[in-house]
């Protein structure tokens, strides 16, 4: 069932070669496109989109899986869901495209714009530097890439288990935490992204409270790792304390993170607050830094 959203244009697999939703802002100048993380769907990557266009700036919320017409898991996603968004917004004019992925959508986020040039800043939320294996559904990991192009799997780093136990991970830590899973992987060289192919400004969002990987350390080495590169575009590294690893501003399901992680149902205004700046701050860097 396709879910209700409020966007300008509905975009689909069969006509443009991707599906998404487009939140037109009028302004032809600059335009974001938008990635949800492994919860798949379209939801999160409205949200962000719909909060662009608030402000004043167009997006494309970008369906990676679990669609009405895309792969049903985060196994093997194309990478020509990119490439075929970026076709479609220089047609209808604009001039200046950036990415903003959180969780799993930051490594689509950055592997896009470290493959594609005409991608110019790219937002990372609560990132990861490296490829990772897939997942069916939530509870088994796929033995292949989550991403794809040209039909062949990326390098990937596998998880060191087959079959993930989340209910067992909540009860044991009264809230969403799957940080066991996702630390201490062997990370080869092959699945690292090459970030230094990346063309315009990046700004890295993580988080100490962070339940579901090690975010603020990932963002760190993403930083580090630009600056042996001699990345000639600006970096910028925010790091909050507080706010979950959900990182972007919410319309509804306030409820839902509360239930899902400690930090939001104990510190509500703390977090809320993360939100807000970190809006603010996505907002100024692509009106001021790209």
């Amino acid at each position: 069932m396709r879910q209700n959203t409020d966007a300008d244009r509905i975009l689909t697999i069969a006509e443009q070669g991707l599906e998404g939703h487009l939140y037109d802002a009028i302004e032809k100048e600059k335009v974001v496109i938008t990635f949800s993380g492994s919860e798949g769907g379209s939801s999160t990557s409205d949200t962000m989109a719909y909060y662009y266009r608030q402000n004043g700036i167009s997006a494309l919320g970008v369906t990676l899986f679990a669609g009405i017409d895309t792969g049903k898991f985060l196994d093997k996603v194309p990478l020509e869901y990119v490439e075929n968004a970026i076709r479609y917004l220089k047609d209808q004019g604009y001039k200046k495209i950036a990415v903003d992925g959180i969780s799993k959508g930051s490594e689509y986020a950055l592997l896009a714009a470290s493959m594609f040039e005409d991608i110019s800043c790219v937002i990372a939320r609560v990132p990861s530097y490296f490829v990772s294996e897939g997942m069916i559904g939530k509870k088994r990991t796929s033995g292949d890439s989550c991403w794809s192009y040209q039909r062949k799997s990326l390098n990937y780093v596998p998880y060191k288990i087959k079959q993930f136990n989340v209910i067992k991970q909540f009860i044991a830590h009264r809230e969403f935490n799957i940080l066991d899973y996702n630390t201490n992987k062997d990370i080869g060289s092959e699945a690292i992204i090459p970030m230094e192919r990346i063309q315009g400004p990046i700004l890295l969002i993580s988080t100490e409270a962070d339940t579901v990987w090690p975010s603020v350390q990932q963002a760190d080495y993403i930083k580090e790792y630009l600056l042996d590169h001699n990345f000639p575009y600006e970096i910028m590294n925010l790091k909050y304390q507080y706010i979950s690893h959900f990182a972007i501003s919410m319309r509804r399901n306030e409820g839902l993170l509360k239930l899902l992680f400690k930090t939001e149902r104990k510190y509500p205004n703390e977090c809320a607050a993360d939100r807000a700046d970190i809006t603010s701050k996505v907002i100024d860097f692509i009106q001021n830094h790209w």
